[in-house]
Order: structure tokens, then C-alpha cells, then sequence
């Protein structure tokens, strides 16, 4: 393996979706000065309470507003996250370099290609299970990235490319988070706020996963197949062939202490996926609330220093190579904070209630279909700009619920609808800082992502859309 950073954003990658943001943010600012301010009352713990909507009256954002915007974030609920985020991030770029330095990469891979040389088609599918299972059951789906570096290596080496590595990691984690069955962040919250059990409707939503399942592994099969029959076809076929000069991998390359750099890193992955189990039970069993990111966060940097000292006894060694990696990253961070910008700039201008307000107007005397249908369109407007299943489900469902007594549709079915708006377009929509994340990592380029997912997008929304009519018909 050649002397190259893992992690490495591209300027060309970084500009197309620094644009992009920077549009949405131009967008938001007029949106303020063309929809009238409005608001409703909240109780004491920040759920809107129906029927309490007044419109406002005050002074229009300044355009000095949109500029300080990426600033002023910190210091709103949503700055912690932010900070998060980019903390996590920064050490899985600096974990990452650790590990490609110390040849873990070269170990993990191989062993893979040992394994499954003959099965590839099985090891996708195995793939894209294990992910979807952890964010349908558990809502993982940013902690997906830490392991996506590993994927596109071991994706490229069986003969694929970047895009499939995406697909069974980030594509296959969104896909899990959407047909949840109980993920705490989605069906959990919205359950609890509807005054419902958890695994009410629970056997339906199996039933979505299968299906979902069957989708995406099909999506990704078939592609391999192509890919590996014309590979100049893939989107990322020149980037991939710089790639696997850089890191070229195969069952004959002989590494020292392979075994023992075998252990001390899959050490690390299964204690960080108990920390991800652990975390998610604690939240499911006993309603303690640990955040994921910090302790995946202090996984990678005490495991990464740890595993690097092992390998090397180096400790300056290490820690150069780790911040080298954390610095790779900084353009990622900086996308993440424009993508929380845009929803700043719709709060700030106090127009967020008004949108709700004026969609609640619309579907309250609707048939049952039309009602269900309009609430979906409802939250998939509303997750272009805050992709936060947590924050979506405590600003909206406190309006959807009485609203769906009115149009004749349970609670279940609203449930559903939710989880659907929820979940799908992460994997789509720019504004989401986990897929900017993930992009980054790949250094692939949004439009190059849009195109390639956009038939399968466009396929899941006629998809749901029957089913959320098929559930009505049934009864559900």
C-alpha cells in the first residue's frame, strides 16, 4: 500500500456542494421575506400545541443574517450537534490514517477477499442486511461512515467500485433507518408523542423491511453485475483506478504481525459496536439517553492511539499521523455547518410554523388517502431542511396526531407516513449533513450521487406511497 491518505477530500467534490448549500441558504433568506411570519404556542417542553397558531408581526432578516449564519448556529440547540459531528468526524479521519499507516486496512481487506472471493454477490447482500438491520431496529445511521473507508477498499478489491461501497454502507443504513421497526429516534419518539406502544403496527413494518431489503440488495446486485461486466460504466471509474494504484490490495501480499494487526483493529470494531448496541438498548429497555457520537467519538481516538502505539511504539509516529487525518476532513466540517445554516435561516425568520400552519389547513377536510398522502408530502418538505428524525417528530407530531382523527386515519398509519418522510431521502437530500459526510469520505460528488440514486429514489416513493394506501385499505 503506497503512501496515501485514505481520507481525502477533493476541491471539485467539496465546491459542487459548498454551491449547493450556499443556494439553499439564498433560497431560505427570500423564502423569510415572501412567507409572513407566524408561530404557535409550545408547552413547557417545546411541543406545539394545536390550534394555537398567530400570525406575527416584525422586522424582515437582514442580509447581514444570512452572512453570520454559519456563526450564529453555535450558539442555538442545534450548535452541540454541530460540534459533535465535526469532532466525530475529525477523529474518524485521524483513526483511519492510524490505521491505514499501520497496514490494518491491507489486513481487514484481505481476509475478506479470502473469505468471500467466490461469494461477492452473498457478501453484498450480508452487507446491506447487517446496516439496515442496525437502523431499522436501533436508528444507526451516521455512525454508517466509520466503517464506509473499509467498504470502498474492500468493494474496489473485489473488482467494484466507490458507488457500491456507498450503496451497502450509507444507501443501505438511510434505507434501514426509513423502514424502522423499532428505531428509537423515529418510531420511538413518534409512538410516545401519539400516546402509543412502540410495536404497535410493528408486524406491517416488518413486513416494509423485507420488502425494503429485497430492493436495495437487488439495486446493488444488479449494479454489481454490471459493473463487473463493463467497468469503465461506474461513475467513479477514473477516481477508482487513481484509488487502486494507491491502495492496491490482493490474497498475496504478505504483512508483518498480520495476525496480531488482525486482532488489536477487530478489537476496536466490536467494541464500538457494542458501544452502539449498548447505547441503543439503554434507550430502548430503560429510557436512559446516551448520545452515540461522543462515545463513538472516544472509541476511535482511544482505540486509534491505542492500536497505533501496538503497532509501531511510536507515539509521535501516531499522533502526526492522526492529525494529519483530522485535517484531511476540516472541508467536510464546514459543509455540515452551511447544511444547519439553511434551517437556521427558516427559524430565524420565524416562517417554519407558518408552512406547517398553512399544510394543516389544507388537508384537514381531505379524504382519508388524500389526507395520509398530503401528511408524507407534508414531513418530506419539511426533512429537506431539518434532517433530524428526533426534531421533526417533536415539531410535527403534535399537529399530525389530532389532525389524523379528523381525516379518519390511525395513529399507526400516520406513524408510517412519519417514518417514510423521515428516513428515504437522507440518502438524497443535500441539506443532510450525514451524507455530506459520507461523500466527502468517498470523494464523490453530489451530482454524480444524485444521478446514480435518483431512479431508485423515484421508485421508493411510488413504492411507499402504495403502501401507505395499502395499509389504509387494510386497515392498519
Amino acid at each position: 500500500m503506497k503512501n496515501n491518505n485514505l481520507i481525502n477530500i477533493s476541491k471539485k467534490s467539496f465546491l459542487s456542494v459548498l454551491i449547493i448549500l450556499v443556494s439553499l441558504m439564498v433560497a431560505a433568506f427570500i423564502l423569510t421575506y415572501i412567507i409572513p411570519e407566524g408561530a404557535y404556542i409550545r408547552d413547557v417542553d417545546g411541543n406545539i400545541i394545536p390550534d394555537t397558531f398567530t400570525f406575527l408581526s416584525g422586522d424582515n432578516l437582514s442580509v447581514f443574517k444570512l452572512i453570520t449564519a454559519p456563526i450564529e448556529i453555535f450558539g442555538t440547540s442545534d450548535g452541540l450537534t454541530v460540534i459533535m459531528i465535526c469532532i466525530f468526524l475529525f477523529v474518524l479521519g485521524g483513526f483511519f490514517t492510524v490505521m491505514e499507516k499501520t497496514q490494518g486496512i491491507t489486513v481487514i481487506i484481505k481476509k475478506m477477499i479470502v473469505k468471500y472471493k467466490d461469494r461477492k454477490y452473498l457478501l453484498i447482500r450480508l452487507i446491506v442486511l447487517i446496516f439496515m438491520i442496525f437502523g431499522a431496529f436501533f436508528g444507526v445511521f451516521e455512525e454508517s461512515v466509520a466503517l464506509l473507508p473499509i467498504i470502498i477498499l474492500l468493494s474496489l478489491s473485489l473488482g467494484f467500485d466507490t458507488l457500491l461501497a456507498l450503496g451497502m454502507t450509507l444507501l443501505a443504513a438511510g434505507f434501514g433507518f426509513a423502514s424502522a421497526i423499532t428505531n428509537p429516534f423515529s418510531v420511538g419518539i413518534a409512538s410516545e408523542i401519539a400516546g402509543i406502544n412502540i410495536l404497535s403496527g410493528a408486524l406491517l413494518r416488518i413486513a416494509i423491511f423485507v420488502i425494503m431489503y429485497f430492493v436495495v440488495s437487488t439495486f446493488l446486485v444488479m449494479y454489481a453485475k454490471k459493473i463487473e461486466k463493463k467497468p469503465e460504466k461506474s461513475l467513479t471509474y477514473q477516481q477508482d483506478l487513481v484509488k487502486t494504484r494507491n491502495f492496491e490490495i490482493n490474497s498475496e501480499i504478505k504483512v508483518k504481525n498480520e495476525d496480531k494487526i488482525f486482532k488489536v483493529y477487530t478489537t476496536v470494531f466490536v467494541v464500538l459496536i457494542v458501544v452502539i448496541i449498548g447505547a441503543s438498548v439503554l434507550d430502548l429497555a430503560f429510557n436512559i439517553s446516551i448520545p452515540t457520537i461522543p462515545l463513538m467519538a472516544a472509541t476511535f481516538l482511544i482505540g486509534g492511539l491505542i492500536s497505533g502505539y501496538l503497532m509501531t511504539k511510536n507515539i509521535k509516529f501516531i499522533l502526526k499521523a492522526f492529525l494529519k487525518g483530522m485535517l484531511t476532513v476540516l472541508p467536510a466540517a464546514l459543509l455540515i455547518i452551511l447544511a444547519i445554516s439553511v434551517k437556521y435561516i427558516i427559524s430565524e425568520g420565524n416562517i417554519m410554523d407558518t408552512i406547517l400552519h398553512y399544510l394543516e389547513t389544507l388537508f384537514v377536510d381531505k379524504s382519508a388517502i388524500v389526507g395520509i398522502l398530503g401528511i408524507y408530502m407534508i414531513i418530506l418538505f419539511i426533512q429537506f431542511f431539518i434532517g433530524s428524525a428526533s426534531a421533526k417528530a417533536f415539531l410535527i407530531m403534535p399537529i399530525i396526531i389530532p389532525l389524523v382523527t379528523l381525516i379518519g386515519i390511525s395513529k399507526e398509519l400516520a406513524i408510517l407516513a412519519f417514518i417514510f418522510g423521515d428516513g428515504y431521502t437522507n440518502v438524497i437530500f443535500p441539506t443532510n449533513g450525514v451524507l455530506l459526510i459520507g461523500l466527502s469520505i468517498a470523494n464523490v460528488s453530489y451530482g454524480k450521487w444524485f444521478k446514480w440514486t435518483y431512479k431508485l429514489q423515484l421508485f421508493t416513493l411510488l413504492l411507499t406511497i402504495i403502501l401507505l394506501i395499502f395499509a389504509y385499505y387494510i386497515g392498519y
